[in-house]
C-alpha cells in the first residue's frame, strides 16, 4: 500500500437474509424473528456492541414486525439512535432479471417503509451478492442519492482493485468497494467461524487468522481504508463479535480501528473518489481460481423456471406500462384513482424479485409462493386500471347494436399498428349471412368506423360461440353476459398517452377478409420484409431495406442439462438435436389484408430424460436416455402490414426431463461483438471468449443476459430479436454463421439440500413470443426499445357508451429517446415523466401536456426536486438528454 496516512479498518457485523431459498419464507421468517429478538436483547445488554447492519433490505423490519409489533418501539429506538442501519432497498434484487423502473419502485419502497417508522435510510447501494452487476447501476445509484456502493461478483482481485470510481453510462461516478474474492461478505465468518471451539480472544490462532485478513488488505488497497465485514447468510449476531472488535484494537494499534456503518464506510470512501481508479460498464467477470470458494459468477439462472421471469415480465408490464399511465390520466382528467393499490401492487412483485427467487434457483414451495404474489399484483394492477378507464371513458354494461368500443394507449407515443381485439355480440345481433349457400359457417355482418365515421381496416381471425364473456358495468365491476366473440386484427391509430372510440355496426352485406400479404404459396411481403417458410420448417427472411436474406432460420436445438436452478450443466457425452423438426407440418393459420400468420408443428424424438452410472464419488458417467418421446412445438409466424418486424408465438408441450431448448437464427454477420439491452444500459459483448479462460475455474460462458432485446450487427445491416416476456438469454455461436440462440427454457429438477423435485422440469405447455426484425446499417437501439414497449403493452379495449374522438393527455416527441415511466407522483403533487437515452449522442425531446403547466422541475430518480425547468404555459416542455442519461421530470398543472 502506498504512503497515505494511517490505516482505518471499519469493521462492520451484518447478516445476509437471503428470505427465501432452501427453505421458503415463513421458515425463514422464523429464524429473522430469532436473529432480531436476540439483537434487541444483545444492544440492550452490550453498550459495546455498537452497530448491526441489517442487509440493506427494509422488508425485514415489516416481516419482523408482522410478528412482533410489540417491539416496534425498541427497534425503532434502536435504528434511531444509530445502532443498526437499514435500507436502502426494499429487497435485495436480481440485477439482471428486472426493468430499469423495477429498481426505482425497490428504492421508493425502501423509503417509505422507514418513513412510516420514522427512521434514518442508509445512504449506500448495498449489492454484496448479486450474480453479476449491470452497466446502469452507478447512474440509479447516484440517481436515488447514493454516495457509494458495494459488489462482489463479476470482479476478481487480479483485474480490479478493493476501491474503484464505477462510472455509469451517462459518466456519473460510484465510488465502490470490491469485496475481496475469497468468501466475500462472509469472509470473517468462514476464516473465524472455522476455527473450532476457539472464543479465547487472546488465542495465537485468532491473532494469526486477523493478521492473515489484515495482511491481504494491506497488500491490495491504494487508499488508506479497509473495510472487515463479519456477516453470513442467516447469521445471528453474537456477543463474542464485540470481544473479536476489542481484540483487533488491542492486537493491532497501529491501525485506526471503527465499529461502523456501511454508510460511514461509504462516506469515507466517496472522499477519495477523485484519487481512485475508473471502471466502465456491467461486471461479468467469471470465477477464475478454484481458490475462491463462494464467487462463482451464476448466469444460467436467467434460462431457468421460465414460467416465473415470465410473469414477472407480465407484472411489470402491467404496473409501468398500464397502472401506473392510467392513474396518471385519471388524474389529469379530474379523478382520484386509490394509489395505495400500486403500492400494494408493487410489494407483491418486487418480494418476487430477490435472486433467489427470480432466479429461479429456490426450492419448489418458494417458486410456488411466487406465484401467488405474480397473481396478486396482476389483479390490483388490472383492477386500477380498469377503474381508471371507465373513468375516461364510461362502460356501457349491455350488448347493443350498434356496439361502441374505447381503445386505450398508456404510452406516451402516437401507435399505428394491427392490434388483436375480441369484439363481443348479443345473440339477436340483426344481420349475418352464410358463405357458400346454406352449408358454411354463419357470421355476423358489421363493419368497424371510427367516432368521425371513417372506415377502419379489421380482419376476422376467429369466433367463440355461445360463450360467457365479461363486460364492465359503470362501477368497475366485471359483469357476465353471454353472446358470441368474435377475435379480429383492426388497424388502428391510437393517440399519445389517451384512447380513441369506435363503432361496430351491422351491415346488410356480406363481410369478407378480402386482400392478402402472401406473395407466394408460403411467403408474405410487408413495406418492410418478405417471409418465406421452407417445407422444412425453416424460414427465410428478407429485408426490403437492405436486401439482406436471412436462410434458414429457426432451427432448434436440445441438448442434455445435468445442472439445477443456478447452473446449465452440459454433459461430455450428449446427444444435441439440431433440427427444424423430426416431422414438420406447415399450414396457413390466418390470410387477410392485414396480416398472414403461418402455422408450423413441429415433433421432435427427444431422449425422455438422464440416466447414470454414478458411483459414490459422483465420478460416474453421465448420458441422455435411450429412450425417446415426442416434444411438440407449434410456431405461429405473423407478417403484418405496416411492421417492420416477424411476431412469432410458439407453444411448447414439454415432455423431456433435464434439457435445454434452444431456437436459432442463421446470420452470417461479419462482427465480433453482439449487442443487448439491459436495464438502462445497452451494451456490446465478444462473441468469442479470450484464449486463456479455458483454464479459468469457472468458464467464460456464451449464453448472455438482455432484457428485451439483442442482435448483430455489420456493415450490411442486422438481425435483432425483441423478447417481451419470460426470455432473458442469449448467445451468438462463435461459427462463422453467427446464429443468434434463443433460450426458451432448461428444464431441471435439482434443488439446493433436497434429492430433486419435480417442478423445475416444467412438464406442461409454455407459451413464448419473440419479434424478428432485420434493419439497415447499425440499429436503432431507441426504435428497438420503443417496438419492445409496445410488444409488452399491446392494447386494451372495452366496450363503452359512446365512441369518443381521439383524446391525447400526454405527449414525448423526440424518436432518440424512450419513456421508461408515466405516472403520478408519489406525494399526490403532480406527474411523473422519464426519459432515458440509450444512444451515444444527446437527444432532444418536447413534453406535451394537455393541462396548462403550473411549474416544470427536474428531479432525482426518487422524485426530489433538484431544479426547475422553463416551460411554456400551454403545456410544452424542451429538453435534451445526454448520451445514455436518465431525466425524470416532474410537472404541476
Amino acid at each position: 500500500m502506498p504512503d497515505t496516512g494511517k490505516l482505518t479498518a471499519h469493521y462492520c457485523v451484518s447478516t445476509h437474509w437471503d428470505r427465501e431459498w432452501y427453505e421458503p419464507f415463513q421458515e425463514y421468517r422464523m429464524w429473522l424473528v430469532e436473529i432480531l429478538d436476540g439483537l434487541l436483547d444483545l444492544l440492550d445488554k452490550r453498550p459495546d456492541f455498537k452497530h448491526a447492519h441489517l442487509d440493506g433490505q427494509t422488508v425485514m423490519l415489516e416481516d419482523y414486525l408482522d410478528i412482533r409489533p410489540e417491539n416496534e418501539e425498541r427497534l425503532v429506538a434502536r435504528i434511531q439512535e444509530g445502532r443498526i442501519s437499514v435500507g436502502p432497498w426494499y429487497v435485495l434484487p436480481d440485477e439482471w432479471l428486472i426493468s430499469g423502473e423495477s429498481y426505482i419502485r425497490n428504492f421508493m419502497v425502501g423509503r417509505k417503509v422507514c418513513a412510516r417508522l420514522g427512521v434514518p435510510i442508509m445512504d449506500y447501494c448495498y449489492t454484496p451478492d448479486q450474480f453479476g452487476h449491470i452497466a446502469a447501476l452507478p447512474m440509479i445509484a447516484r440517481g436515488a442519492g447514493l454516495k457509494a456502493g458495494i459488489v462482489w461478483r463479476g470482479t476478481g482481485d487480479d483485474t480490479y482493485p478493493p476501491h474503484f470510481a464505477w462510472i455509469g453510462p451517462d459518466g456519473s461516478r460510484l465510488p465502490t468497494h470490491k469485496l475481496f474474492d475469497e468468501a466475500a461478505y462472509g469472509a470473517m465468518f468462514h476464516r473465524l467461524r472455522d476455527l473450532e471451539g476457539v472464543r479465547d480472544y487472546e488465542g495465537t490462532a485468532l491473532q494469526e487468522m486477523i493478521a492473515r485478513s489484515v495482511a491481504h488488505e494491506r497488500g491490495r488497497i491504494q487508499i488508506p481504508l479497509m473495510l472487515i465485514l463479519d456477516g453470513n447468510d442467516h447469521q445471528a449476531f453474537k456477543e463474542d463479535m464485540a470481544d473479536l472488535f476489542a481484540g483487533m484494537v488491542r492486537d493491532f494499534p497501529d491501525i485506526a480501528w471503527e465499529w461502523t456503518s456501511l454508510e460511514d464506510y461509504g462516506e469515507k470512501l466517496a472522499a477519495h473518489a477523485d484519487a481512485l481508479p475508473e471502471y466502465r460498464g456491467e461486471l461479468r467477470e467469471p470465477s477464475r481460481s478454484r481458490e475462491r470458494p463462494y464467487q462463482y459468477l451464476i448466469v444460467h439462472v436467467i434460462s431457468s423456471r421460465y414460467p416465473l421471469k415470465q410473469r414477472n415480465d407480465q407484472c411489470q408490464a402491467w404496473l409501468e406500462r398500464w397502472a401506473e399511465p392510467s392513474a396518471l390520466m385519471q388524474v389529469l382528467a379530474g379523478g382520484k384513482p386509490v394509489m395505495a393499490y400500486l403500492d400494494q401492487a408493487w410489494r407483491y412483485l418486487l418480494k418476487n424479485q430477490p435472486h433467489d427467487s427470480i432466479c429461479g434457483c429456490s426450492v419448489d414451495q418458494v417458486h410456488r409462493d411466487m406465484m401467488y404474489r405474480y397473481d396478486q399484483a396482476e389483479m390490483l394492477a388490472e383492477g386500477l386500471t380498469r377503474r381508471a378507464q371507465i373513468f375516461l371513458a364510461p362502460p356501457s354494461e349491455a350488448p347493443e347494436t350498434p356496439q361502441c368500443y374505447t381503445a386505450h394507449n398508456p404510452l406516451p407515443f402516437a401507435r399505428r399498428g394491427i392490434f388483436e381485439c375480441a369484439l363481443s355480440f348479443p345473440p339477436n345481433w340483426p344481420e349475418f349471412f352464410v358463405d357458400g349457400l346454406s352449408s358454411g359457417e354463419p357470421r355476423n355482418c358489421f363493419e368497424i368506423v371510427d367516432a368521425s365515421g371513417g372506415s377502419i381496416p379489421f380482419q376476422l381471425c376467429s369466433i367463440e360461440r355461445n360463450r360467457l364473456y365479461k363486460r364492465v358495468r359503470a362501477d368497475g365491476r366485471p359483469k357476465a353476459c353471454h353472446g358470441d366473440t368474435y377475435h379480429v386484427a383492426v388497424e388502428l391509430d391510437l393517440p399519445p398517452a389517451g384512447y380513441m372510440g369506435f363503432e361496430v355496426r351491422p351491415v346488410s352485406h356480406a363481410v369478407r377478409n378480402h386482400g392478402s400479404l402472401r406473395c407466394g404459396r408460403m411467403s408474405a411481403q410487408n413495406e418492410f420484409l418478405t417471409l418465406d417458410i421452407n417445407a422444412d420448417g425453416t424460414a427465410d427472411l428478407r429485408s426490403a431495406l437492405t436486401g439482406c436474406h436471412f436462410r434458414g432460420l429457426f432451427q432448434y436445438e436440445d441438448s442434455g442439462d445435468v445442472g439445477d436452478g443456478w447452473t446449465y450443466g452440459d454433459l461430455i457425452n450428449d446427444q444435441v438435436v439440431v433440427s427444424p423438426g423430426t416431422r414438420v407440418t406447415t399450414s396457413i393459420d390466418e390470410d387477410g389484408p392485414l396480416r398472414t400468420v403461418f402455422r408450423i408443428e413441429r415433433e421432435f424424438d427427444l431422449p425422455v430424460g438422464l440416466r447414470t452410472g454414478m458411483s459414490e464419488d459422483l465420478r460416474g458417467d453421465w448420458h441422455r436416455s435411450e429412450r425417446r418421446a415426442t416434444l411438440r412445438v407449434t410456431d405461429l409466424i405473423s407478417v403484418e402490414r405496416g411492421t417492420p418486424f416477424v411476431r412469432v408465438r410458439t407453444t411448447v408441450d414439454n415432455t423431456i426431463r433435464d434439457h435445454r431448448f434452444r431456437v436459432g437464427f442463421p446470420t452470417h454477420a461479419e462482427t465480433e461483438v453482439s449487442f443487448a439491452d439491459t436495464p438502462f444500459a445497452v451494451v456490446e459483448r465478444d462473441i468469442v471468449a479470450p484464449e486463456e479462460s479455458a483454464t479459468w475455474h469457472e468458464r467464460v460462458n456464451p449464453e448472455k443476459a438482455f432484457t428485451s432485446f439483442f442482435g448483430v450487427e455489420d456493415t450490411k445491416g442486422g438481425l435483432a430479436v425483441v423478447a417481451p416476456f419470460g426470455l432473458h438469454e442469449y448467445e451468438v455461436t462463435q461459427t462463422p454463421d453467427r446464429s443468434l440462440m434463443l433460450t426458451l427454457f432448461r428444464s431441471t429438477h435439482k434443488t439446493v439440500q433436497t434429492n430433486g423435485e419435480p417442478d423445475g422440469w416444467l412438464l406442461r405447455k409454455m407459451n413464448f413470443e419473440y419479434l424478428l426484425i432485420p434493419f439497415a446499417e447499425k440499429a436503432d437501439r431507441a426504435a428497438l426499445a420503443r417496438i419492445a414497449s409496445e410488444a409488452q403493452t399491446g392494447v386494451r379495449v372495452l366496450a363503452t357508451a359512446e365512441a369518443p374522438a381521439p383524446v391525447s393527455f400526454l405527449e414525448v416527441e423526440g424518436d432518440g429517446l424512450v419513456p421508461t415511466s408515466m405516472k403520478a407522483a408519489e406525494d399526490g403533487q403532480g406527474g411523473i415523466v422519464r426519459l432515458w437515452n440509450p444512444t451515444d449522442t444527446a437527444q432532444a425531446a418536447v413534453l406535451r401536456v394537455t393541462r396548462p403547466l403550473r411549474q416544470v422541475w427536474r428531479c432525482n430518480l426518487l422524485e426530489d426536486v433538484e431544479e426547475e425547468v422553463p416551460f411554456e404555459q400551454l403545456g410544452t416542455v424542451a429538453v435534451r438528454v445526454e448520451a445514455g442519461a436518465l431525466m425524470t421530470l416532474r410537472f404541476a398543472w
